[in-house]
């Protein structure tokens, strides 16, 4: 009779892992996939300076889908962007704008842009080695400049394509052959000052 009771122990536990490897999620809380949009379903934005707009993050588990809108880590490409669970508030003029939810892992993002405004400011960019074309498989290091003074530190880099180049702090990996935009954005006070240059990587 023991030796039927633990062989029916072990039976029913082998049962209890079989499910949790099916139920993505279920017991680690992870989503197969998050979906960013606005309260209208759009997977864009577009946001006023000084104004917000408010994304909502769904997160689709095998047992339905659920809003993790005030759970979700949000994160913003931009500084001209912030991002607060799920509002953006739009700093300073900037396009190319990634907004990012992570759930156990999981992201899902929405892109958009900040318009109008008289507070923005342009960064210059530059680059070492310089120029607009580079080599596949080589990095670069980029820097920014406000009116002549340095503000490289503080700048936050993102790239249209990471596919082509990303950023790891101010340095470019260029991934591979294709033309990408990268974006530099630094925020001063209630506003920020941006910048852009259209890269080759051959």
């Amino acid at each position: 009779m023991r030796s039927s009771g633990r062989k029916g122990w072990i039976i029913g536990m082998a049962a209890l892992l079989v499910l949790a490897a099916g139920c993505t999620g279920f017991f680690v809380n992870q989503p197969n996939s998050i979906s960013v949009t606005t309260l209208a379903g759009a997977s864009t934005f577009t946001v006023a300076q000084g104004s917000t707009v408010q994304l909502q993050a769904i997160a689709s588990f095998n047992s339905g889908s659920k809003d993790v809108t005030r759970s979700a880590s949000w994160q913003s490409s931009s500084a001209c962007a912030t991002v607060s669970a799920g509002t953006v508030r739009g700093l300073g003029t900037v396009s190319n704008v990634t907004i990012t939810a992570s759930v156990g892992g999981v992201n899902g993002s929405a892109t958009g842009s900040v318009t109008g405004g008289t507070g923005s400011q342009n960064l210059t960019i530059t680059s070492s080695p310089s120029g607009t074309a580079f080599t596949s498989g080589t990095t670069a290091q980029f820097f920014a400049a406000l009116n002549g003074t340095d503000v490289t530190a503080s700048t936050t880099w993102s790239s249209s394509d990471t596919s082509i180049l990303d950023f790891s702090s101010n340095t470019a990996s260029f991934v591979t052959q294709g033309t990408a935009t990268i974006t530099a954005s630094y925020a001063v006070g209630s506003s920020c000052a941006s910048g852009s240059e259209t890269v080759t990587v051959q």
